[in-house]
């Protein structure tokens, strides 16, 4: 009977079918591996927020530079062809090294009809993902049609998962969830893996510099040869810093304020080996700026994509000059791991671009309110520095008032009569209008520090412009909870009344204004951070008493104190412009550390920084004849030396018509 029971007990049991389980993994631990043996994946699997769950990438670079050489190659593309044409706008993979992986559980004692899927149900996630599977060395595009069989499903998929496309407001929020299933006779199993695309990031000035990017010049007569100067002056002074940086030169356009058009970024998830990078060039939300169309034309290579959230208008407060990355902090219980995005806002006018860049939810745009200034950009007046402290970086501010206080200090002391401006005129003999302003290029005035300060309204509009500064101050304390000890004061000085060219992105309700300010001395805020402490700023070329140029020796005071090296003896062209934006930095990729993981920071990357010079100019109706006859005189001094014809000649030639400064001027200045 015993016998018999057993038996029964052993047929019945024989006869008990194994649950049939789907088992679909990613590396949603943000480890950089997918785990299918233990369960370090499984807590977050079905997670997809900003701190947990797998991440994937936007896979669009330009491997080869395929679709770079298409754009230049026939008739010109739209901005929408432009941007259409990437590493992944089809279903081929050049480049599996942006895969994220997707592994699924061996499953073994199935039967020979088994068979299994790999899905994405949601139309609108599954058009903007790509999924790929190993065949032999293939990646092979996999769609929701497409069946594996039981020997695939016994051995495990090898599978890969990309985007087309990166976040976008309105459009995609980056979610994915992927379905494994599998089918064995009558029975089902499914599993599902949510995912999340990678935002695209700015970068900050704790990331270490590689590059600097800036627009070519020549001294053509069919060109403005002043661009041809600052290049080579720029590279000179790159020469003279501890670090060596290639500069890169923009051939296709003759916008010269390179980063106004471009923010350099990047998207990245964590690796076997490390963190995977792509790097990713920001085009202006500026339609008409015909310039950034350059950022798909020639930055565009394999491992370098371009990303355009297009729409704004030719305003300067959609120039990527006004961007700016606080690095790394936290605060009041938020942490910003890969630091936070600081934009200007002209009163309720934000920039365009914020809703592209809130889409990516990691750094969180913060406004300041820079409609104190005509061009309005942050960069003007706030710059990041990393320094050894706890907090790990201080922020420099510009402050008019310590500035009109240097010069004050001098009239005290019986100096009033000494030159504001102790730049030679070595700017002058253009052939043609100084990047088509209006009004040339004027020369440098010969206003003394008493005669400065007397111009109508300069005080009362530093006093404003000091104000809105402490608007700023009191935001960013509030943000951040950066203390006073942190937060260091660079002298600078605003002017107003500055007439703009037309179609410069300066509307006409901010042109020629008697309250919004520009630099009247080159503003060293708007420098280039580089490595090893050097700082590449633009020389104030200030008052020199006593063989001292004053403002100059108080910058290079303040870097110094914070460990920062400024090259010294480095003459760069100055331009009449009011902001540093005629070149960028681009930085090292290598080992990023995972952007999301606990305790870490982004330590290299792109860095956007700018580099754009001025020359300070009255450019005030009330100085219109003393600047003509500067002009004139500095005009004449620059034939003799060149030896070139005098001024009567050239001015009865077709090739240079020279005007008086009062009737080149209505209307429009100086840029």
């Amino acid at each position: 009977m015993a016998g018999g029971l057993l038996s029964l007990l052993v047929i019945a049991t024989c006869g008990l079918s194994v649950a049939l389980k789907a088992d679909i993994r990613a590396d949603s631990n943000r480890d950089g591996i997918v785990d299918i043996h233990g369960r370090s994946d499984l807590p977050d699997k079905l997670s997809d927020s900003n701190d947990a769950g797998a991440i994937f990438l936007a896979n669009i670079g330009d491997t080869d530079r395929r679709c770079s050489k298409l754009a230049l190659s026939g008739p010109a593309l739209s901005n929408e062809e432009l941007a259409a044409c990437n590493d992944a706008s089809d279903d081929i993979q050049r480049a599996p090294q942006y895969l994220a992986p997707l592994r699924t559980v061996p499953i073994s004692k199935l039967s020979p009809k088994a068979s299994g899927t790999i899905t994405i149900q949601d139309s609108n996630s599954r058009s903007k993902v790509r999924i790929f599977r190993l065949d032999g060395s293939q990646w092979i595009i996999t769609g929701n049609e497409h069946v594996f069989s039981q020997h695939e499903l016994a051995a495990g998929l090898k599978l890969g998962i990309d985007a087309r496309d990166t976040r976008r407001p309105g459009v995609w929020d980056g979610r994915v969830a992927v379905t494994f299933t599998v089918h064995d006779g009558r029975s089902t199993a499914k599993d599902t893996v949510s995912l999340r695309v990678a935002p695209v990031l700015t970068h900050h000035h704790a990331q270490a510099a590689r590059e600097v990017f800036t627009t070519a010049g020549n001294y053509s007569e069919d060109a403005n040869f002043f661009q041809g100067w600052f290049v080579d002056r720029l590279q000179n002074a790159l020469d003279k810093t501890r670090g060596r940086y290639p500069l890169t030169q923009f051939h296709g356009s003759d916008d010269i304020w390179a980063q106004d058009f471009v923010e350099p970024g990047y998207t990245s998830m964590p690796g076997p080996n490390g963190t995977i990078v792509l790097h990713i060039m920001i085009r202006s939300a500026q339609d008409e700026r015909v310039a950034g169309r350059q950022v798909f034309e020639y930055l565009r290579k394999s491992g370098v994509g371009a990303v355009q959230h297009l729409g704004g208008e030719r305003n300067d407060i959609n120039a990527m000059g006004n961007l700016e990355t606080i690095p790394p902090y936290e605060f009041r219980g938020k942490r910003y791991r890969a630091g936070r995005i600081m934009m200007g806002a002209h009163n309720t006018t934000t920039p365009f671009i914020m809703d592209y860049l809130r889409a990516q939810q990691v750094q969180d745009p913060l406004l300041l309110d820079t409609d104190c200034l005509a061009i309005g950009h942050v960069d003007e007046i706030v710059q990041f520095l990393p320094v050894n402290s706890r907090r790990g970086w201080v922020m420099l501010v510009a402050d008019p008032i310590s500035g009109v206080e240097m010069l004050q200090n001098a009239v005290k002391h019986g100096l009033g009569d000494t030159r504001a401006f102790s730049r030679e005129n070595d700017t002058v003999g253009n052939p043609t209008d100084l990047f088509m302003i209006p009004g040339g290029l004027h020369g440098v005035p010969d206003d003394s520090i008493s005669e400065v300060l007397a111009w109508d309204g300069i005080l009362k509009a530093n006093t404003a412009i000091a104000a809105c500064m402490q608007r700023n101050i009191r935001i960013l304390k509030a943000e951040t909870g950066i203390t006073d000890a942190e937060i260091i004061r660079m002298p600078v000085m605003f002017r107003t009344g500055l007439a703009f060219a037309p179609d410069n992105g300066i509307g006409p309700e901010r042109n020629a204004s008697t309250k919004l300010g520009v630099s009247l001395y080159p503003n060293p805020i708007n420098g280039l951070a580089l490595n090893h402490g050097d700082i590449l700023a633009p020389t104030p070329w200030g008052p020199v008493i006593d063989g001292v140029d004053i403002l100059a020796s108080a910058v290079q005071t303040i870097y110094r104190k914070l460990g920062y090296q400024v090259p010294r003896n480095i003459q760069v062209l100055y331009v009449e412009r009011t902001i540093t934006t005629q070149s960028f930095i681009v930085a090292s990729s290598k080992h990023l550390a995972p952007i999301y993981m606990e305790g870490t920071i982004v330590n290299e990357g792109f860095i956007a920084a700018s580099l754009t010079l001025l020359s300070p100019i009255c450019g005030k109706n009330d100085y219109q004849e003393k600047l003509h006859r500067s002009f004139l005189r500095s005009f004449n001094q620059y034939i003799r030396k060149e030896r070139l014809p005098s001024r009567d000649s050239i001015a009865a030639s077709s090739e240079l018509q020279i005007q008086p400064v009062a009737n080149r001027i209505s209307g429009s200045n100086t840029i």
